[in-house]
Protein backbone atom coordinates (compact mmCIF):
# COMPACT_ATOMS: atom_id res chain seq x y z
CA UNK A 1 0.00 0.00 0.00
CA UNK A 2 2.35 2.86 0.71
CA UNK A 3 4.52 1.98 -2.31
CA UNK A 4 1.19 2.27 -4.27
CA UNK A 5 0.65 5.15 -2.28
CA UNK A 6 4.29 6.57 -3.50
CA UNK A 7 3.80 5.79 -6.85
CA UNK A 8 0.72 7.54 -7.33
CA UNK A 9 2.31 10.69 -5.15
CA UNK A 10 4.78 10.74 -8.11
CA UNK A 11 1.89 11.02 -10.92
CA UNK A 12 0.18 13.67 -9.22
CA UNK A 13 3.70 15.66 -8.60
CA UNK A 14 4.20 14.95 -12.48
CA UNK A 15 0.80 16.49 -13.23
CA UNK A 16 1.30 19.40 -10.41
CA UNK A 17 4.47 20.43 -12.28
CA UNK A 18 3.21 19.72 -15.81
CA UNK A 19 0.39 22.52 -14.54
CA UNK A 20 2.40 24.73 -13.15
CA UNK A 21 4.78 25.41 -16.00
CA UNK A 22 1.93 25.70 -18.90
CA UNK A 23 0.47 28.30 -16.94
CA UNK A 24 3.00 30.14 -15.69
CA UNK A 25 4.57 29.51 -19.90
CA UNK A 26 1.27 31.31 -20.51
CA UNK A 27 1.16 34.22 -17.80
CA UNK A 28 4.55 35.55 -18.08
CA UNK A 29 4.10 36.24 -21.77
CA UNK A 30 0.78 38.33 -20.94
CA UNK A 31 1.70 42.34 -21.57
CA UNK A 32 2.20 44.18 -18.52
CA UNK A 33 -0.27 46.63 -19.34
CA UNK A 34 -2.26 43.54 -19.63
CA UNK A 35 -2.19 41.43 -16.90
CA UNK A 36 -3.36 43.81 -14.07
CA UNK A 37 -6.27 42.16 -11.85
CA UNK A 38 -9.21 40.70 -13.26
CA UNK A 39 -7.44 41.74 -16.97
CA UNK A 40 -4.90 38.84 -16.25
CA UNK A 41 -7.54 36.09 -16.32
CA UNK A 42 -9.48 37.72 -18.82
CA UNK A 43 -6.19 37.01 -21.24
CA UNK A 44 -4.87 33.34 -19.82
CA UNK A 45 -8.67 32.07 -20.63
CA UNK A 46 -8.14 33.05 -24.39
CA UNK A 47 -5.48 30.36 -24.14
CA UNK A 48 -5.99 26.39 -24.32
CA UNK A 49 -2.76 25.57 -22.90
CA UNK A 50 -3.68 27.52 -19.51
CA UNK A 51 -6.87 25.78 -19.95
CA UNK A 52 -4.50 22.43 -20.22
CA UNK A 53 -2.50 23.47 -17.31
CA UNK A 54 -5.59 23.79 -15.24
CA UNK A 55 -7.00 20.42 -15.93
CA UNK A 56 -3.33 19.29 -14.94
CA UNK A 57 -3.83 20.75 -11.53
CA UNK A 58 -7.29 19.04 -11.50
CA UNK A 59 -5.26 15.77 -12.60
CA UNK A 60 -2.88 16.25 -9.63
CA UNK A 61 -5.51 16.77 -6.96
CA UNK A 62 -7.32 13.52 -8.19
CA UNK A 63 -4.06 11.61 -7.95
CA UNK A 64 -3.02 13.05 -3.98
CA UNK A 65 -6.67 12.43 -3.10
CA UNK A 66 -5.85 8.42 -4.18
CA UNK A 67 -2.71 8.35 -3.15
CA UNK A 68 -4.22 9.49 0.78
CA UNK A 69 -6.65 6.74 0.57
CA UNK A 70 -3.32 4.37 0.26
CA UNK A 71 -1.03 6.55 2.83
CA UNK A 72 -0.85 9.06 4.83
CA UNK A 73 -0.32 12.44 4.57
CA UNK A 74 3.34 12.25 6.47
CA UNK A 75 3.88 9.67 3.44
CA UNK A 76 2.69 11.49 0.31
CA UNK A 77 3.10 15.21 1.27
CA UNK A 78 7.12 15.09 1.14
CA UNK A 79 6.37 12.84 -2.37
CA UNK A 80 3.82 15.78 -3.66
CA UNK A 81 7.24 18.45 -3.08
CA UNK A 82 9.37 17.00 -5.51
CA UNK A 83 6.97 18.96 -7.94
CA UNK A 84 9.32 21.71 -7.77
CA UNK A 85 12.38 19.56 -8.68
CA UNK A 86 10.15 18.15 -11.68
CA UNK A 87 8.81 21.59 -12.98
CA UNK A 88 11.86 23.99 -12.68
CA UNK A 89 14.14 21.45 -15.24
CA UNK A 90 10.86 21.09 -17.60
CA UNK A 91 10.32 25.02 -17.51
CA UNK A 92 13.84 25.29 -18.53
CA UNK A 93 13.55 22.69 -20.93
CA UNK A 94 10.47 24.26 -22.41
CA UNK A 95 12.01 27.90 -22.87
CA UNK A 96 15.15 26.83 -24.51
CA UNK A 97 17.48 27.08 -21.47
CA UNK A 98 19.57 25.28 -19.70
CA UNK A 99 19.36 24.41 -16.46
CA UNK A 100 22.21 24.81 -14.10
CA UNK A 101 23.62 21.95 -11.72
CA UNK A 102 23.13 25.38 -8.56
CA UNK A 103 19.47 25.51 -8.94
CA UNK A 104 18.74 21.80 -8.85
CA UNK A 105 20.76 21.58 -5.64
CA UNK A 106 18.97 24.46 -4.37
CA UNK A 107 15.87 23.07 -5.26
CA UNK A 108 16.74 19.88 -3.71
CA UNK A 109 17.81 21.50 -0.45
CA UNK A 110 14.52 22.88 -0.47
CA UNK A 111 12.38 19.82 -1.38
CA UNK A 112 14.73 18.18 1.43
CA UNK A 113 13.75 20.52 3.98
CA UNK A 114 10.53 20.49 3.04
CA UNK A 115 9.94 16.78 3.76
CA UNK A 116 12.00 16.70 6.84
CA UNK A 117 9.42 19.26 7.75
CA UNK A 118 6.72 17.15 7.27
CA UNK A 119 7.81 13.90 8.52
CA UNK A 120 9.23 15.50 11.52
CA UNK A 121 6.87 17.93 12.41
CA UNK A 122 3.90 15.74 11.99
CA UNK A 123 0.74 17.16 13.97
CA UNK A 124 -1.65 15.24 16.22
CA UNK A 125 -5.27 16.02 15.44
CA UNK A 126 -6.62 18.70 18.03
CA UNK A 127 -10.36 19.61 18.47
CA UNK A 128 -12.20 20.59 15.21
CA UNK A 129 -15.07 22.97 15.58
CA UNK A 130 -16.29 25.42 13.42
CA UNK A 131 -16.77 28.47 16.02
CA UNK A 132 -15.15 31.45 14.76
CA UNK A 133 -13.43 32.84 17.68
CA UNK A 134 -10.30 30.80 17.54
CA UNK A 135 -9.40 32.09 14.04
CA UNK A 136 -9.74 35.73 15.09
CA UNK A 137 -6.17 36.10 15.50
CA UNK A 138 -4.78 34.29 12.98
CA UNK A 139 -6.81 35.49 10.94
CA UNK A 140 -5.98 38.94 11.60
CA UNK A 141 -2.36 37.88 11.62
CA UNK A 142 -2.32 36.73 8.38
CA UNK A 143 -4.65 39.27 6.66
CA UNK A 144 -2.22 41.73 7.67
CA UNK A 145 0.67 40.01 6.60
CA UNK A 146 -0.54 39.18 3.08
CA UNK A 147 -2.21 42.82 3.00
CA UNK A 148 1.52 44.36 3.60
CA UNK A 149 3.27 42.05 0.73
CA UNK A 150 0.24 42.82 -1.74
CA UNK A 151 1.22 46.07 -1.48
CA UNK A 152 5.10 45.66 -1.67
CA UNK A 153 3.64 43.32 -4.71
CA UNK A 154 2.38 46.15 -6.13
CA UNK A 155 5.40 48.35 -6.64
CA UNK A 156 7.99 45.76 -7.12
CA UNK A 157 8.73 44.67 -10.15
CA UNK A 158 10.35 41.46 -12.12
CA UNK A 159 11.74 38.32 -9.89
CA UNK A 160 10.86 40.39 -6.63
CA UNK A 161 7.58 40.27 -7.74
CA UNK A 162 7.10 37.13 -8.82
CA UNK A 163 8.68 35.71 -5.25
CA UNK A 164 5.94 38.30 -3.24
CA UNK A 165 3.12 37.02 -5.16
CA UNK A 166 4.56 33.29 -4.37
CA UNK A 167 4.85 34.29 -0.70
CA UNK A 168 1.48 35.40 -0.95
CA UNK A 169 0.28 32.17 -2.36
CA UNK A 170 1.91 30.42 -0.03
CA UNK A 171 0.48 32.18 2.56
CA UNK A 172 -3.58 31.61 1.06
CA UNK A 173 -2.82 27.92 0.09
CA UNK A 174 -1.75 27.48 3.30
CA UNK A 175 -4.94 28.15 4.95
CA UNK A 176 -7.13 26.58 2.75
CA UNK A 177 -5.52 23.02 3.81
CA UNK A 178 -7.44 23.18 7.72
CA UNK A 179 -10.64 24.92 6.05
CA UNK A 180 -10.77 22.22 4.45
CA UNK A 181 -10.62 19.80 7.36
CA UNK A 182 -13.55 21.94 8.93
CA UNK A 183 -15.40 21.48 5.81
CA UNK A 184 -14.98 17.95 5.54
CA UNK A 185 -15.69 17.50 9.34
CA UNK A 186 -19.17 19.75 9.13
CA UNK A 187 -19.85 17.81 6.64
CA UNK A 188 -19.68 14.76 8.03
CA UNK A 189 -21.27 15.62 11.66
CA UNK A 190 -23.71 18.05 10.66
CA UNK A 191 -24.44 16.84 6.80
CA UNK A 192 -24.70 19.16 3.22
CA UNK A 193 -27.89 21.62 4.09
CA UNK A 194 -26.00 22.84 7.35
CA UNK A 195 -22.56 23.03 5.18
CA UNK A 196 -23.77 25.54 3.26
CA UNK A 197 -25.08 27.69 6.28
CA UNK A 198 -21.77 27.51 7.87
CA UNK A 199 -18.64 30.13 7.11
CA UNK A 200 -15.76 27.46 6.56
CA UNK A 201 -17.22 26.68 2.99
CA UNK A 202 -17.67 30.57 2.09
CA UNK A 203 -14.10 31.07 3.68
CA UNK A 204 -12.50 28.63 2.13
CA UNK A 205 -14.14 29.21 -1.53
CA UNK A 206 -12.72 32.96 -1.10
CA UNK A 207 -8.93 31.55 -0.57
CA UNK A 208 -9.32 29.08 -3.47
CA UNK A 209 -10.01 32.00 -5.96
CA UNK A 210 -7.95 34.58 -3.85
CA UNK A 211 -5.22 31.76 -3.43
CA UNK A 212 -5.22 31.51 -7.82
CA UNK A 213 -5.12 34.59 -8.50
CA UNK A 214 -1.98 35.26 -6.53
CA UNK A 215 -0.04 32.51 -8.33
CA UNK A 216 -1.07 33.71 -11.51
CA UNK A 217 0.18 37.00 -10.54
CA UNK A 218 3.75 35.60 -9.59
CA UNK A 219 3.27 32.89 -12.86
CA UNK A 220 2.97 36.64 -14.69
CA UNK A 221 5.87 38.23 -12.85
CA UNK A 222 8.65 36.05 -13.32
CA UNK A 223 10.48 32.86 -13.43
CA UNK A 224 9.52 30.02 -11.78
CA UNK A 225 12.22 29.66 -9.54
CA UNK A 226 11.08 32.61 -8.63
CA UNK A 227 7.93 32.20 -6.93
CA UNK A 228 7.21 28.32 -6.48
CA UNK A 229 9.73 27.42 -4.14
CA UNK A 230 8.56 30.47 -2.12
CA UNK A 231 4.88 29.31 -2.25
CA UNK A 232 5.63 25.79 -1.60
CA UNK A 233 8.00 25.92 1.87
CA UNK A 234 5.26 28.62 3.01
CA UNK A 235 1.71 26.54 2.45
CA UNK A 236 2.76 23.65 4.78
CA UNK A 237 4.53 26.18 7.31
CA UNK A 238 1.42 28.31 7.61
CA UNK A 239 -0.87 24.92 7.29
CA UNK A 240 0.95 23.47 10.67
CA UNK A 241 0.61 27.02 12.08
CA UNK A 242 -2.92 27.47 11.70
CA UNK A 243 -3.64 23.65 12.72
CA UNK A 244 -1.33 24.18 16.27
CA UNK A 245 -3.12 27.96 16.69
CA UNK A 246 -6.94 27.40 15.96
CA UNK A 247 -7.80 23.56 15.92
CA UNK A 248 -5.72 23.24 18.62
CA UNK A 249 -3.31 20.53 17.28
CA UNK A 250 0.06 19.33 18.64
CA UNK A 251 3.63 18.40 17.73
CA UNK A 252 4.78 15.44 18.06
CA UNK A 253 8.10 16.48 17.99
CA UNK A 254 9.99 16.13 20.77
CA UNK A 255 13.79 16.78 21.96
CA UNK A 256 16.25 16.65 19.03
CA UNK A 257 13.41 16.49 16.78
CA UNK A 258 13.22 20.04 16.88
CA UNK A 259 16.71 20.43 16.32
CA UNK A 260 15.97 18.98 13.15
CA UNK A 261 13.14 21.21 12.87
CA UNK A 262 15.15 24.35 13.00
CA UNK A 263 17.78 22.56 10.41
CA UNK A 264 14.85 21.89 7.82
CA UNK A 265 13.59 25.00 8.18
CA UNK A 266 16.70 27.25 7.53
CA UNK A 267 17.64 24.93 4.69
CA UNK A 268 14.29 25.65 3.22
CA UNK A 269 15.03 29.40 3.71
CA UNK A 270 18.13 29.16 2.35
CA UNK A 271 17.01 27.57 -0.78
CA UNK A 272 14.08 29.42 -1.37
CA UNK A 273 16.36 33.10 -1.11
CA UNK A 274 19.28 31.38 -3.29
CA UNK A 275 16.88 30.30 -6.70
CA UNK A 276 15.06 33.65 -6.12
CA UNK A 277 18.44 35.34 -6.57
CA UNK A 278 19.52 33.08 -9.70
CA UNK A 279 16.24 33.64 -11.03
CA UNK A 280 16.62 37.67 -11.03
CA UNK A 281 19.48 37.27 -12.37
CA UNK A 282 18.53 35.19 -14.80
CA UNK A 283 15.61 37.27 -15.45
CA UNK A 284 18.08 40.71 -15.52
CA UNK A 285 20.16 39.13 -18.30
CA UNK A 286 17.59 38.03 -20.65
CA UNK A 287 16.40 41.57 -20.55
CA UNK A 288 19.99 42.90 -21.12
CA UNK A 289 20.20 40.38 -24.38
CA UNK A 290 16.83 41.61 -25.33
CA UNK A 291 18.05 45.09 -25.75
Amino acid sequence: MDLLAIGVGLLAALSFAGAFVSQQHVAVRVPVEQGRGLRLFAQLARSPLWWAGALGDALGFAFQAVALAFGSVVLVQPVLVTAMVFALPLAAWWNGRRIHRADLVWALMVVAGLAVFTVVGDSTKGSVSDAVRPWLWPGLAFGLACAGLWLVGLVAKGALKALVFGLLTGVVYGIIAPLTELVVVHLDQAGLLALFRSWPLYALVVCVLVGTGFQQAAFHAGDLGASLPASQVLEPVVAVTLGLWALDARLATQGAGWIVLVAAALAMVAGTIQLARRAATAQQAKSAGGR
